[in-house]
Protein backbone atom coordinates (compact mmCIF):
# COMPACT_ATOMS: atom_id res chain seq x y z
CA UNK A 1 0.00 0.00 0.00
CA UNK A 2 1.32 3.48 -0.87
CA UNK A 3 0.95 6.44 1.42
CA UNK A 4 1.20 9.95 0.08
CA UNK A 5 0.77 13.49 1.28
CA UNK A 6 -1.37 16.16 -0.31
CA UNK A 7 1.45 18.65 0.11
CA UNK A 8 4.93 18.78 1.61
CA UNK A 9 4.80 19.89 5.24
CA UNK A 10 7.97 19.91 7.37
CA UNK A 11 7.98 17.41 10.23
CA UNK A 12 8.87 20.22 12.59
CA UNK A 13 5.71 22.24 11.97
CA UNK A 14 1.97 22.02 11.95
CA UNK A 15 -0.64 23.97 10.09
CA UNK A 16 -3.62 25.16 12.11
CA UNK A 17 -6.28 27.80 11.79
CA UNK A 18 -5.75 30.71 14.12
CA UNK A 19 -8.24 33.19 15.51
CA UNK A 20 -7.27 35.76 12.86
CA UNK A 21 -8.80 33.71 10.06
CA UNK A 22 -5.53 32.48 8.58
CA UNK A 23 -3.21 29.62 9.23
CA UNK A 24 0.24 29.52 10.73
CA UNK A 25 3.03 27.07 11.33
CA UNK A 26 3.86 26.09 14.89
CA UNK A 27 7.28 24.64 15.66
CA UNK A 28 8.54 22.47 18.52
CA UNK A 29 10.27 25.45 20.14
CA UNK A 30 6.90 27.22 20.52
CA UNK A 31 5.79 24.47 22.92
CA UNK A 32 8.62 25.34 25.33
CA UNK A 33 7.95 27.55 28.32
CA UNK A 34 5.43 28.09 31.06
CA UNK A 35 1.76 27.70 30.16
CA UNK A 36 -0.95 29.09 32.41
CA UNK A 37 -3.86 26.65 32.78
CA UNK A 38 -6.88 28.92 32.25
CA UNK A 39 -9.74 26.40 32.08
CA UNK A 40 -10.40 22.88 33.34
CA UNK A 41 -13.12 21.92 30.88
CA UNK A 42 -14.20 18.69 32.61
CA UNK A 43 -13.96 19.82 36.24
CA UNK A 44 -15.99 22.00 38.60
CA UNK A 45 -15.56 25.71 37.95
CA UNK A 46 -13.36 26.48 40.97
CA UNK A 47 -11.05 23.44 40.60
CA UNK A 48 -8.10 25.50 39.33
CA UNK A 49 -8.28 27.77 42.40
CA UNK A 50 -6.98 24.86 44.51
CA UNK A 51 -3.53 25.70 43.12
CA UNK A 52 -1.91 29.13 43.60
CA UNK A 53 -0.27 28.93 40.15
CA UNK A 54 -1.99 26.44 37.79
CA UNK A 55 0.53 25.76 35.02
CA UNK A 56 2.34 23.37 32.70
CA UNK A 57 6.10 23.87 32.32
CA UNK A 58 7.65 22.40 29.16
CA UNK A 59 11.38 22.06 28.42
CA UNK A 60 12.44 21.16 24.86
CA UNK A 61 16.09 20.21 24.34
CA UNK A 62 18.20 20.46 21.17
CA UNK A 63 17.04 16.97 20.11
CA UNK A 64 13.36 18.00 20.57
CA UNK A 65 13.05 15.69 23.57
CA UNK A 66 10.60 16.98 26.16
CA UNK A 67 10.53 17.02 29.95
CA UNK A 68 8.46 19.15 32.22
CA UNK A 69 6.19 19.53 35.19
CA UNK A 70 2.60 20.45 35.92
CA UNK A 71 0.58 21.89 38.78
CA UNK A 72 -3.15 22.56 38.71
CA UNK A 73 -6.02 21.97 41.10
CA UNK A 74 -4.94 19.35 43.64
CA UNK A 75 -2.43 17.82 41.21
CA UNK A 76 1.26 18.14 40.54
CA UNK A 77 3.76 15.96 38.74
CA UNK A 78 6.17 15.45 35.85
CA UNK A 79 5.95 14.77 32.12
CA UNK A 80 8.27 13.07 29.64
CA UNK A 81 7.45 13.15 25.95
CA UNK A 82 8.15 13.60 22.29
CA UNK A 83 6.63 15.31 19.28
CA UNK A 84 4.44 13.48 16.82
CA UNK A 85 2.76 14.56 13.63
CA UNK A 86 -0.80 13.43 13.02
CA UNK A 87 -1.44 14.22 9.35
CA UNK A 88 -0.59 17.94 9.30
CA UNK A 89 -0.79 18.70 13.04
CA UNK A 90 2.23 18.70 15.33
CA UNK A 91 1.47 17.68 18.90
CA UNK A 92 3.32 16.79 22.03
CA UNK A 93 2.65 13.22 23.23
CA UNK A 94 3.77 12.54 26.80
CA UNK A 95 3.53 10.25 29.79
CA UNK A 96 2.96 11.72 33.23
CA UNK A 97 3.32 10.73 36.83
CA UNK A 98 2.40 12.70 39.90
CA UNK A 99 -0.01 13.22 42.72
CA UNK A 100 -3.71 14.10 42.92
CA UNK A 101 -3.92 15.24 46.53
CA UNK A 102 -2.53 12.10 48.25
CA UNK A 103 -3.15 9.62 45.41
CA UNK A 104 -0.44 8.60 42.97
CA UNK A 105 -1.62 9.18 39.36
CA UNK A 106 -0.11 8.39 35.98
CA UNK A 107 -1.11 8.11 32.37
CA UNK A 108 -0.51 9.76 29.01
CA UNK A 109 -1.49 13.04 27.46
CA UNK A 110 -1.35 15.36 24.48
CA UNK A 111 -0.63 19.07 24.12
CA UNK A 112 -1.52 20.80 20.84
CA UNK A 113 -2.31 24.16 19.29
CA UNK A 114 -5.99 25.13 19.49
CA UNK A 115 -6.31 28.74 18.24
CA UNK A 116 -4.73 32.16 18.66
CA UNK A 117 -2.46 31.83 21.70
CA UNK A 118 -4.37 28.88 23.20
CA UNK A 119 -3.20 25.27 23.41
CA UNK A 120 -5.25 22.23 24.47
CA UNK A 121 -3.89 19.88 27.16
CA UNK A 122 -5.54 16.45 27.51
CA UNK A 123 -4.63 14.14 30.40
CA UNK A 124 -5.69 10.47 30.15
CA UNK A 125 -5.39 8.88 33.59
CA UNK A 126 -4.50 5.17 33.81
CA UNK A 127 -7.70 3.28 34.62
CA UNK A 128 -9.44 6.62 35.16
CA UNK A 129 -10.80 9.78 33.59
CA UNK A 130 -9.77 11.91 30.66
CA UNK A 131 -9.61 15.61 31.48
CA UNK A 132 -9.00 18.53 29.10
CA UNK A 133 -7.52 21.92 29.95
CA UNK A 134 -7.00 25.16 28.01
CA UNK A 135 -3.62 26.82 28.39
CA UNK A 136 -2.08 30.16 27.39
CA UNK A 137 1.61 31.02 27.15
CA UNK A 138 3.13 33.19 29.85
CA UNK A 139 6.31 35.22 29.60
CA UNK A 140 8.94 33.97 32.04
CA UNK A 141 12.72 33.88 32.04
CA UNK A 142 13.85 30.28 32.60
CA UNK A 143 17.52 31.28 32.93
CA UNK A 144 19.27 32.27 36.15
CA UNK A 145 21.63 35.16 36.56
CA UNK A 146 24.75 34.75 38.74
CA UNK A 147 24.18 38.27 40.15
CA UNK A 148 20.71 37.22 41.38
CA UNK A 149 22.18 34.34 43.41
CA UNK A 150 24.56 36.65 45.36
Amino acid sequence: MKFGRKSHIPLTAKIADNSYGGSRMVTESEFAGKWKVIEAMDMVEDYLSLSPDPHLLINVDEKNEVTGSYQFGAQDGYIDGRFERDEEILKLIFSFEGWDDTDLVNGYGTFSFESGDTFLLTMNYHMGDTISFRCQATQIDLTTNADDAA
